[in-house]
């Protein structure tokens, strides 16, 4: 290889490993739709180096792959995002980029096995688990072994639901003595007024059996975490507390109450929404709202939850 050619691949590798997840994911997405496969499948791969337990990530890879026509690397790397947590098996048997991957024979047991996700979830050895079908919002409840714990409402991002992601961590909430509840359906694109009453006022009063429903916790990521704001704004005494990941200081429409619950927003340093947030924190501590930001180096708009973030945000909750 000539010196030169060594020298830009060497640059580019570096480039790749700087990058944030999310800077590789919107690179990737913008190949994709520009038609270049082949660089899409570069920065796919970068993604599942750097994010390896990632369901997104493998699942963005394989989209890549499959319309680069290598299908068995494709399904390979569909097959690891659903063993990660990846749960919409409709979306799977829809999406154009996997259009190539329809006549291959594993595709029927991808399908499958996404289905088993996303009606059971991801094993957790050792914690109960609850489904309710029936509920307006049905909902999946992760229970430490015994107790009636407090509860933890996850409000997922636009357009996905993470539930594989957020439930890695109900260790955490119940080291923290709660249970977490997931919506095992993705309701629209984003959280509707109608969506987020249904959860409130409907399904989560029907977990009484197991859980303390009155005041519980909201958790979002960026789209959830402007619904729970809103939620917030609109009945300031009604929760324990909001996480907010990955948002912006939105209330949707709603008045910024006087009080409320204390409120822990966690944000990558280059989530465009962190500046913002920076410049908001004073008006809305000076007004008597207990509200703390908490800066993720390296990261950008994404999930941004893990052991340390997520107990560190349940600890100043409390």
């Amino acid at each position: 290889m000539p010196r030169s050619a060594w020298l830009s691949l060497l640059l580019f590798s570096s480039c790749l490993t700087a990058a944030t997840p999310s800077a590789l994911r919107d690179r990737q997405h913008a190949a994709l739709q520009r038609g270049d496969v082949l660089e899409a499948v570069r920065l796919g791969r970068a993604r599942v180096k750097q994010a390896s337990t990632s369901a997104a990530a493998h699942y963005d890879l394989a989209c890549a792959l499959a319309r680069a026509a290598d299908r068995d690397e494709a399904v390979a790397s569909v097959r690891t995002a659903i063993s990660l947590g990846f749960d919409a098996p409709a979306f799977l048997s829809k999406d154009d980029d996997l259009a190539s991957l329809r006549s291959h024979p594993a595709f029927p047991e991808l399908v499958q096995l996404a289905q088993e996700v996303s009606e059971h979830g991801i094993a957790l050895p050792g914690l109960r688990t609850v489904m309710r079908k029936d509920l307006p919002t049905p909902l999946r409840l992760r229970l430490p072994p015994s107790g009636r714990p407090k509860l933890a409402v996850w409000l997922h991002p636009f357009g996905a639901r993470l539930n594989a992601d957020i439930e890695r961590l109900a260790p955490v909430f119940h080291a923290h003595g709660y249970a977490l509840a997931v919506p095992v359906v993705l309701m629209g694109p984003g959280w509707s007024e109608q969506a987020l009453r249904s959860l409130l006022d409907d399904s989560v009063p029907a977990l009484t059996e197991w859980v303390e429903v009155e005041r519980p916790l909201l958790i979002g990521l960026s789209a959830g975490s402007h619904a729970a704001l809103a939620a917030w704004a609109r009945e300031p005494a009604r929760f324990s507390g909001i996480i907010a990941g990955a948002c912006a200081p939105e209330l949707h429409g709603a008045v910024l109450p006087a009080g409320g619950a204390p409120i822990f927003v966690l944000n990558g340093e280059e989530d465009r929404a962190t500046t913002t947030w920076r410049s908001e924190l004073p008006r809305w501590q000076r007004e008597g709202r207990t509200v703390s930001l908490r800066v993720l180096p390296g990261l950008g708009h994404e999930f941004v939850f893990d052991e340390g973030t997520l107990s560190a945000a349940l600890t100043d909750i409390k």
